[in-house]
């Protein structure tokens, strides 16, 4: 596998981050990420390509205990938009009224999947959880094996050659994850537009579903005039076949 095409996919997904939080209007979003140096370099990317307007902090391992207290402190409190975290650094953490969940990538686990996206539509208001699924498999880092866990290490080898990298095959999780969970997830185009069903209306992330009544109401006229035609040549159908039967002739009314 091209490492040229892994690199692609680490500075895309960077793009498609920022596509959705802008085509969705993001206000507020959680952004899981794989690892904590993926999201070290998504705050970097962020706030470089952002121009002060994507405000985001991380929460992960490595921080410091008392930045990552005021790091959440400042996503509730609304002063950053995003908070950017690994699966381990987002247990527990109590975020009320999200509209939003992006994952960067998928988890190396696919129950941390429903994890993720159980923090949107929560009482009963409506969620959206996007995820950004590469096509090509991508190299990463894994430091299974490594004395320093993953600190200042540059062994870019594969575990099986004595490295701390291994090849992720997203559409694989993906695969497993829609056979876990039993459904087809949804797929989207790069311009990350999410299509509305027709009986949904306007959806607005983070707020209770909007009632419906009026729309089935306006279906079922349109199918009206059709009904009422079913109904004609079933009376027909039974007129005649009792008119046959009976040798009599039935009017139909």
């Amino acid at each position: 596998m091209s490492k040229n095409y892994s690199e692609a996919v680490k500075i895309l997904k960077g793009e498609y981050v920022i596509q959705a939080i802008t085509e969705h209007n993001m206000e507020k979003s959680l952004i899981f990420c794989r690892t904590k140096l993926d999201c070290d370099n998504l705050e970097k990317y962020l706030q470089q390509r952002g121009g002060g307007k994507l405000s985001c902090v991380c929460l992960h391992g490595d921080r410091k205990p008392q930045e990552r207290k005021g790091n959440l402190q400042k996503f509730k409190d609304g002063k950053v938009r995003f908070l950017i975290c690994t699966d381990v650094a987002a247990r527990g953490i109590d975020v009320s009224g999200l509209p939003y969940v992006i994952n960067v990538t998928l988890p190396d686990e696919k129950q941390n999947y429903i994890h993720r996206i159980g923090r949107v539509g929560r009482a009963e208001k409506m969620g959206l959880a996007i995820s950004l699924v590469a096509s090509v498999k991508e190299k990463v880092w894994y430091h299974s094996n490594c004395s320093s866990k993953g600190h200042g290490c540059y062994n870019t080898n594969l575990t099986d050659h004595g490295g701390c990298c291994i090849w992720y095959n997203e559409p694989q999780l993906l695969a497993d994850i829609e056979d876990h969970l039993d459904i087809t997830i949804d797929q989207i185009q790069p311009d990350m537009k999410v299509p509305l069903n027709e009986f949904d209306g306007k959806v607005t992330y983070g707020q209770k579903k909007r009632d419906t009544g009026s729309m089935y109401k306006g279906h079922v006229d349109t199918l009206a005039p059709a009904v009422a035609e079913l109904v004609k040549l079933e009376k027909l159908a039974q007129s005649s076949f009792i008119d046959l039967k009976y040798r009599k002739k039935f009017s139909v009314r």
